[in-house]
C-alpha cells in the first residue's frame, strides 16, 4: 500500500507532466487540440489530491477555478466542435475587409 508521502509524489510529477501535455496540445492549434482539456482535467485532479494530501489549500482553491476554466474548455472545444470555417477565421477577415459584407452580418441580413 502507498503511503501519502508517496502519493503526494506521484500527483504531483503525474500532474505536471498532464498539465505541460495538455499546453503543448492546445498550442498546436489543431483540430484534436481541444484534447489538451481533457488532459488539463485530469492534471487538475491530480493537484487537487495533492493539495488535499499536503494541506495546501491555497493550490486547492486555484485547481478548482482551473477545473471549471477546463470544463468550458471542453464544452467549447469538444462538446460543441466549431466548425473549420469558425476555427479559420476566413470568413472573418472577408468582413473586416469588405465593408459591405460587413454592414450585412451586423444588421443581421443574408449575404
Amino acid at each position: 500500500m502507498m503511503g501519502a508521502g508517496q502519493a503526494a509524489w506521484y500527483l504531483q510529477w503525474v500532474g505536471c507532466a498532464l498539465g505541460v501535455t495538455g499546453s503543448l496540445l492546445l498550442a498546436l492549434n489543431k483540430p484534436f487540440s481541444g484534447w489538451g482539456f481533457i488532459a488539463f482535467l485530469a492534471s487538475n485532479a491530480c493537484w487537487i489530491g495533492f493539495a488535499l494530501l499536503t494541506n495546501a489549500p491555497g493550490l486547492f482553491y486555484m485547481q478548482v477555478a482551473f477545473t471549471a476554466t477546463s470544463l468550458l474548455g471542453v464544452y467549447r472545444w469538444i462538446v460543441l466542435r466549431p466548425s473549420a470555417d469558425q476555427n479559420s477565421g476566413v470568413r472573418l477577415k472577408a468582413a473586416i475587409y469588405n465593408p459591405r459584407e460587413f454592414r450585412a452580418r451586423k444588421s443581421g441580413e443574408g449575404l
